[in-house]
């Protein structure tokens, strides 16, 4: 597996962990050390997949994320749903007595980097991002079925994933499943100045 950090090599999950540590820290420091591209809002694209959920200050990291990107650009954001917790532990566990813990906390921890996590919704990111002069928003569920399905050697089967596939993009911005979906997706616009 290859690192976005200046194409460092990541052999293990504390090198990982590592990762995502600086990654965080380096998204808090001040914008006056971003190269002039960052600084300068000049990206079309922003994402920021897979972070807010490592962060104490969803906020100024979502602020930090779209800096870089110019007015009218598109941000994308993706995270780990808190709507899906407990579903996921009563699926995949089949522990009823741990998700029903999982209703009353935001609070987890991940299996692979055994690191603690917070889990948010969409629901509380999409008033930050409009309050952050983002327009636009749009709210996708990815993963509605795919992680809810014990039999994972069985998704290796190509006609089952392409099965599987279909029905993932035909729910994905489809209620309640872009709800209950392991992960939630939003998509924006950057306000014109």
């Amino acid at each position: 597996m290859r690192g976005a950090v200046k194409g460092a090599s990541l052999a293990g999950t504390a090198a990982a962990v590592a990762v995502l540590a600086s990654l965080a820290a380096n998204a808090a420091t001040s914008e006056d050390r971003w190269p002039g591209a960052l600084a300068a809002g000049r990206f079309d694209v922003v994402l920021c997949h897979n972070l807010l959920q490592y962060v104490d200050d969803v906020p100024a990291t979502l602020a930090r994320a779209l800096t870089p990107l110019r007015p009218g650009g598109l941000f994308s954001t993706m995270a780990i749903n808190r709507h899906s917790a407990a579903l996921n532990i009563a699926v995949r566990e089949m522990d009823p007595v741990a998700a029903l813990a999982a209703l009353d906390t935001d609070q987890a921890r991940t299996q692979m980097f055994d690191t603690a996590l917070t889990l948010h919704t969409a629901e509380e990111i999409i008033p930050l991002l409009h309050g952050l002069g983002c327009q636009d928003v749009q709210h996708y569920g990815i993963r509605s079925f795919c992680d809810y399905i014990t039999d994972d050697a069985r998704k290796y089967d190509p006609s089952f994933y392409a099965d599987l596939e279909r029905l993932e993009l035909a729910t994905t911005a489809l209620p309640p499943y872009m709800h209950t979906a392991r992960l939630f997706q939003l998509t924006a616009r950057k306000k014109d100045s």
